[in-house]
Formats: structure tokens, sequence, C-alpha cells
């Protein structure tokens, strides 16, 4: 089950403390926010929960939520940690938490109830220079993307642009541009990648603009933007938000090189130290990172008989055709079932 972050909260100052001794620290300790605080600083929105495998959404049920910043929490929050929910809220998400041990897939307490949906997150570290990061893949995958990238040159006529924004005037750009993209209706209506046609969105985006804490790609060519990645950054990471490209172009893998760039971009910033691919798998995901890791996304809902009875429900359906699909990889029919599938919705 995955929850669409329609309108993902702007991130929150780090919360220090200072030492006890008279002299402080040379460096000084980053504390988490508490599950509270979090909760306070989060965005009042609506999400919506819908079953999810092999990347297909179905199912969606549409809840009053409070979103809380993405990846902010140091560990899951527990549902001992409240007492009840906000007045007027059925959820609280708590998205991309770091896990180390096991988690239950459905917790109760007195008034609320968790679930907790467990993903990998594919990262790349940005240390050194782009150059030594590029250099770790071997001589073939560097001449693969060499390839795409001249096939694209020479079937546009070299007429290729790619472009970072971050000022609000940049982004306001790529919003116009990026909603230009077309999607086919797979991308737009199954993994629901567009950009949001939402004032409370653009509203957001521009103040994360104005802060500096969002960044926006395009690949253009020939005047027409056919591929976008738009990313949402905390002091240390930036966090893949959505992305999407024309697949009339999807030969040379738009998508991809756009991506790459966008890495060249991000080493060269020299501001963070981690670019997270955030959920979702993908093979350009686990091909680009330097390691892995284990999230969680948790919901604290309020325990009503029917957030109770959803929630179950999708659970458990949820978990029964990870196991079928689990099968099927085993038996190597999982990619060519998407495939198929993903042909006849385009």
């Amino acid at each position: 089950m995955r929850a669409r972050r329609q309108n993902a909260p702007p991130p929150s100052a780090p919360v220090t403390f200072s030492s006890a001794s008279a002299t402080p620290p040379a460096t000084p300790h980053i504390v988490a926010p508490s599950p509270a605080a979090l909760l306070r600083s989060g965005r009042r929105n609506s999400i919506r929960l819908r079953f999810e495998s092999g990347g297909l959404n179905r199912f969606p049920v549409d809840f009053k939520a409070i979103s809380c910043q993405y990846g902010a929490a140091d560990r899951p929050p527990l549902v001992h940690d409240f007492d009840t929910l906000p007045a007027g809220v059925d959820v609280v998400l708590y998205p991309a938490c770091p896990v180390e041990n096991h988690l239950a897939r459905l917790s109760f307490g007195d008034h609320v109830f968790g679930y907790t949906r467990r993903f990998t997150n594919f990262v790349v570290d940005i240390e050194d220079s782009y150059e030594t990061y590029w250099n770790r893949f071997s001589s073939k995958s560097r001449w693969v993307y060499k390839t795409k990238a001249k096939k694209l040159s020479k079937a546009c006529a070299g007429e290729i642009t790619y472009r970072q924004c971050r000022s609000a005037e940049e982004m306001k750009e790529f919003y116009d541009l990026a909603r230009k993209v077309e999607l086919g209706s797979f991308q737009e209506k199954v993994l629901r990648n567009g950009i949001p046609d939402d004032p409370l969105f653009f509203k957001e985006m521009m103040e994360l603009a104005s802060n500096g804490n969002v960044r926006g790609y395009l690949l253009i060519v020939k005047e027409k933007p056919v591929a976008y990645l738009y990313c949402l950054a905390t002091p240390q990471t930036l966090f893949h938000e959505t992305s999407g490209y024309d697949p009339a172009f999807a030969t040379y893998s738009p998508g991809v090189l756009l991506q790459q760039y966008a890495l060249q971009e991000i080493f060269a910033e020299r501001r963070f130290r981690l670019f997270d691919f955030s959920s979702g798998g993908g093979q350009h995901k686990e091909f680009f990172s330097t390691r892995r890791l284990d999230r969680a996304d948790v919901y604290i809902f309020r325990k009503t008989l029917r957030n109770v009875a959803i929630v179950s429900f999708v659970a458990g359906l949820g978990f029964a055709l990870t196991k079928f699909t689990d099968m099927l990889g085993r038996i190597g029919l999982d990619a060519r079932l998407r495939r198929l599938v993903r042909s006849v919705r385009q």
C-alpha cells in the first residue's frame, strides 16, 4: 500500500541541543524531532492509500491526513506514542522511517492503530567527484549510456537541452514545462507520475524554492519537454519526489539520461551528502545507487471500524499478492507480465 504524497511539507530545521560542558562540541549533535513534534510541523492534506503490486495501483481510498516531512523521523513511531489524533484527522503519515528490526504490519492501541509498509530505498552517496563516482561502473555500462545519448542527439540533430531549476523563477518555468510532458496513460493514470494541476502544490513548490529546498530537472528536445525530475531537499539529502518521460522517446531512455545529468549537477553543487530515490523499484535506481537502505512508511490511523476494515483488507490483499509476485519472480514471469500490462496500457 502506498501513499501518494500530494502536498509534501517543506523541510523543517533540525533540532539541536547544547553540551552540558562549558565548552561546546565542535560538531553539534543532531536530534530528530519526536513523533509529536513532527506531527505538529506536518501539513494537513488528503492522502490516497492504494493497494500496490508490481508498480500497479488499485483500490484508492482517500483519508484526511497529516503528512510529516519525508525521512525526518529517526525511528518508526509506535502506537503507544499516541493517545489519540487531532480532530478531523484520519491518519498521520511518517514516510521513509529507518528500519533496523522487525516491524509488525499491523499494530493496535486503545484509540489508534498502525500500518507499516516496508520497502528498500536505493541511494547515491555524494562523495568525491562525479568522475570518481561514474568510473566505478564498468566500461561497458558507461559505453551503453554514452551510446544512448549519441543516438538521441543524432535523432534530433543535436537540439537537446538539459536544465536544472532551483530559484522560484526557474521552478515556475519548470512547472509549466514539466506539465507539458506527454506521459501516456500508464504513467499518468496508473503510476500517477504527473505534476499535479493543483494551486496548493504550486504554492508549496514556490515556498520550497524560495528557501532553496527543491530542485527540478528537464530534458528538452527541439523545444519539446520530454522528461522531468522533481526533487525535495533536506539539509543533507535530496529526495526523488516524482519523474516522468514521453513514451514516444522510450527508445532513447530519456528519463535515465536525465537522471544521469541530475547526478552530475548534484555532485557539482556539493550541498548534499545523499541522493535518495525514495520508494519504488526500477532498474535504473538500482544501477545508479551506491547502496540500499531499509525504510518504512508508518501510518497511525484513528481506530474506527471503517479505518480498521479498509486497512486490514488492503494490507492482507497486499501481502497475498506480494507472495504471488515473488513466486512469479522465481520462475521468471514477473518482468514479462509487467511489460505486457504496460504495453496494453500505453
